[in-house]
């Protein structure tokens, strides 16, 4: 008896010894923006009926190393939750604009407005609630407006809240994501997922893009949109045309509270890191110009605020010039170093067009004005 107490007791003492050795990554957390302004009705355009879009509900994934019909150039929404990571690729989602997924054992729902290039994931839990997310078939400003199906409120994707219906003022909370392409998602998620082009055309019954509307997912059926100086597709008004390139210059919007701000590509490709303030906040700005994706973070760690500059041999990759620690761009990571393992808090960003973007936030800043 004397002997099994024993060993029980040096079981639990080798197991704390163990967990207190292993650094354990702490559960992702959704980021709360500020709550969306509630909208007339006549103020939405109505192009098609609801759920002529259908969102996906069911997502059916296959291995990053085994997806041969993904192209290296392709742009995906990349995820990751808990060390669950996925990969939804455009050329799906500019067909669907929702996915209903559960990852990392969070419940989320992944979105693409084409006509503005936004990409956002949000929380699908909403006040001790579950919601799922349909298409609406109608736009607020040029953007996509969604229906939870529990409520049948309208929410904005851009806003990230519901505009009209029973929960309107609500704001739905925001799991950071990137939009990027296929090749450098996969090779830093070599271990990752991605939605299959192939079981998601057998359950939507898809075929060549002639025969059906859906198509077979090998292209996008909005990149000849994306080529012309169209701003949506209704109340065709430029709000700003901030870089005097034309309203489909992309930004990337960066939120945190009420404070807005976008960084033009064009001065993201050139300069890749930027050490910024917001609202009096230290942040820094990544990019990577080959495949067009950023994050951002507030670059304090420990107390300590930290100035980063690129790495000259990976531009996924930055440096931080008090210790030289590497840090993952889109992760926020550290990989080696003195703070390694540590991460940034990472904020809530924006992919998307100028004119989307300044529609919905006309009074944002814009790095680089005078």
């Amino acid at each position: 008896m004397v002997r099994f107490g024993a060993a029980v007791l040096l079981v639990a003492f080798l197991g704390l010894f163990l967990l207190a050795g292993c650094e354990q990554e702490p559960l992702a957390e959704p980021i709360a923006v500020a709550a969306p302004p509630r909208i007339n009705p006549d103020t939405l355009a109505s192009l098609l009926p609801r759920d002529s879009i259908p969102a996906i509900d069911d997502p059916q994934f296959e291995s990053a190393a085994l997806a041969e019909d993904m192209q290296p150039g392709e742009r995906v929404i990349g995820l990751e939750i808990n060390g669950d990571a996925r990969a939804y690729p455009i050329n799906i989602l500019s067909s669907h604009e929702i996915v209903n997924d559960v990852v990392g054992g969070e419940a989320v729902a992944v979105t693409w407005c084409p006509l503005c290039y936004s990409a956002l994931v949000f929380s699908r839990q909403v006040d001790g609630r579950q919601l799922s997310f349909g298409v609406s078939g109608q736009l607020l400003d040029n953007t996509l407006v969604m229906y939870d199906r529990q409520t049948e409120s309208l929410w904005s994707q851009l806003y990230g809240g519901a505009v009209n219906g029973p929960m309107a003022g609500t704001s739905l909370k925001v799991f950071p994501s990137v939009l990027t392409e296929w090749v450098s998602w996969s090779a830093q998620h070599p271990d990752g997922r991605v939605l299959s082009k192939r079981q998601t055309c057998a359950t939507f019954s898809c075929g060549d893009y002639a025969s059906n509307p859906y198509g077979s997912y090998d292209v996008d059926p909005y990149a000849g949109y994306y080529l012309t100086a169209d701003e949506g597709v209704v109340n065709h008004q430029i709000p700003r045309d901030a870089f005097g390139g034309g309203p489909k210059q992309r930004v990337l919007g960066v939120r945190m509270g009420e404070f807005a701000k976008a960084y033009p590509f064009a001065a993201l490709a050139k300069e890749r890191v930027i050490n910024d303030e917001i609202d009096g906040v230290p942040v820094v700005i990544w990019f990577d110009p080959g495949a067009e994706s950023g994050a951002a973070f507030i670059r304090r760690v420990d107390g300590q605020v930290l100035d980063f500059q690129p790495d000259t041999a990976d531009p996924s990759l930055m440096r931080d010039k008090q210790t030289d620690s590497l840090w993952s761009g889109a992760a926020g990571k550290a990989q080696h170093g003195s703070y390694a393992r540590s991460r940034l808090s990472p904020l809530v960003t924006t992919p998307a067009f100028e004119f989307g973007w300044y529609g919905y936030f006309p009074g944002s800043d814009t790095y680089g004005d005078p």
